[in-house]
């Protein structure tokens, strides 16, 4: 939170996304950081980014990537849409997000996350870079159930 994150063009966060709720006294969703070593417990130290937080940061990035489970699930009490957390992070200032609507696999998110941005890097659309990762790893048969839209269908690009 300390750091210049207004600075950079991509900030990935792969972790754990809790909606609000599911942990007891969490009422809103929130990304599973590691807390720092040190004395006394926070806020800004508690090993949580809530929704709020994540408002609260300053951000210009071209992408944000909330490689974690629910990411962008609607699923907490009178969401609409998008979470708090997507919200949060474009109020942020984030230009697009990668996030997750449910439950995701570790290699799959890992492949399908570096895939997008890569093949953005080279010029292609956010959106296009996103179908065409997918459609690599559903053809790569060394992914277990790859095929399966359950694996890859939970990403989706949120842009302003």
């Amino acid at each position: 939170r300390a750091e210049p994150l207004q600075r950079y063009g991509v900030i990935a966060f792969a972790t754990h996304g809790l909606i609000g709720g599911e942990l007891g006294g969490l009422r809103e969703p929130a990304l599973v950081l590691t807390p720092p070593d040190g004395p006394g417990t926070g806020s800004d130290n508690d090993g949580l980014l809530t929704a709020s937080e994540a408002a609260g940061l300053r951000l210009d990035a071209r992408w944000v990537i909330l490689s974690a489970c629910n990411t962008g699930s609607g699923a907490e009490s009178g969401a609409g849409g998008y979470s708090g957390l997507a919200r949060g992070f474009m109020q942020a200032g984030a230009q697009s997000l990668l996030v997750s609507l449910w439950p995701l696999r570790d290699d799959v998110a890992r492949r399908l996350t570096v895939d997008t941005v890569r093949l953005s890097a080279t010029g292609l659309s956010q959106a296009e870079a996103l179908r065409r990762a997918t459609l690599r790893l559903i053809a790569d048969r060394k992914v277990p159930d790859g095929g399966d839209p359950a694996v890859w269908a939970p990403f989706s690009l949120v842009r302003r």
